[in-house]
């Protein structure tokens, strides 16, 4: 703990049903967390099991066991199991992760001395490489970089939703609910579009990488089919 009595990170593990394969995902967890321990950061690591299968549950709970938070929910949304681990998150700052996706080793300690520089934004991995059903490379742009244009958002996503902040501002800036009825969606194209229409800059945290897997029957690739994806600036 600090000398706030808060512990630094709130980690937010959201689990649905990617089975055993969520053990991995806790594996990548642990380690980020003990290089986090190496350098004193104290943590809470809250698992959001929103509508879970057994075998997710059981993994989990396995891994962790009584170090974490289990908090089981009913919302059937990514944005929406995000923000119920947000509402009970204590620490100075939080970040992501879902449960088939990982985090490199050095994922907590280099967003930390990233955001302990500037509080004032929301840090992302400088890499994603995705697997599965698709494989292909994504890098994080810089928003305040004079590569990075602002318009681009009302046609494409620039980050994705395993981002690093101080928790106050996940509080003050909730993931909108996706409703694919509607076409509404990614909820996290939603959330970057907002938060840096309310200036809220997005960077890159150098030398990270996310892996993130790519599956049939995800919350994206529902989103994907609807072909409704084109307005994220409508908040």
């Amino acid at each position: 703990m600090n000398l706030m009595g808060k512990p630094h990170l709130s980690i937010i593990l959201t689990a649905h049903r990617e089975g055993v394969i969520s053990g991995v995902t806790a594996k990548s967890a642990l380690a980020a967390l003990r290089a986090a321990g190496n350098l004193g950061l104290s943590h809470e690591t809250i698992v959001v099991l929103d509508r879970a299968d057994a075998v997710t549950a059981s993994t989990l709970r396995s891994a962790f066991g009584a170090s974490a938070i289990f908090l089981e929910t009913d919302e059937g949304d990514p944005g929406a199991a995000r923000n119920r681990g947000i509402e009970i998150a204590e620490g100075i700052c939080s970040t992501f992760l879902d449960g088939d996706d990982l985090w490199s080793e050095n994922w907590l300690v280099e967003s930390w001395r990233l955001i302990e520089r500037r509080p004032d934004v929301i840090a992302h991995s400088q890499l994603n490489i995705i697997f599965g059903l698709r494989r292909h490379i994504w890098w994080h742009v810089d928003s305040e970089s004079a590569l990075c244009d602002h318009q681009y958002l009302t046609w494409g996503n620039c980050w994705d939703a395993m981002s690093f902040a101080r928790t106050e501002l996940y509080k003050k800036y909730p993931f909108r609910r996706n409703d694919l009825e509607l076409g509404f969606g990614h909820e996290d194209w939603h959330w970057n579009a907002w938060t840096l229409a309310e200036g809220v800059n997005h960077k890159p945290v150098a030398k990270t990488l996310h892996f993130k897997r790519s599956r049939a029957g995800s919350q994206m690739s529902k989103v994907e089919r609807t072909g409704g994806v084109r307005w994220p600036l409508e908040i």
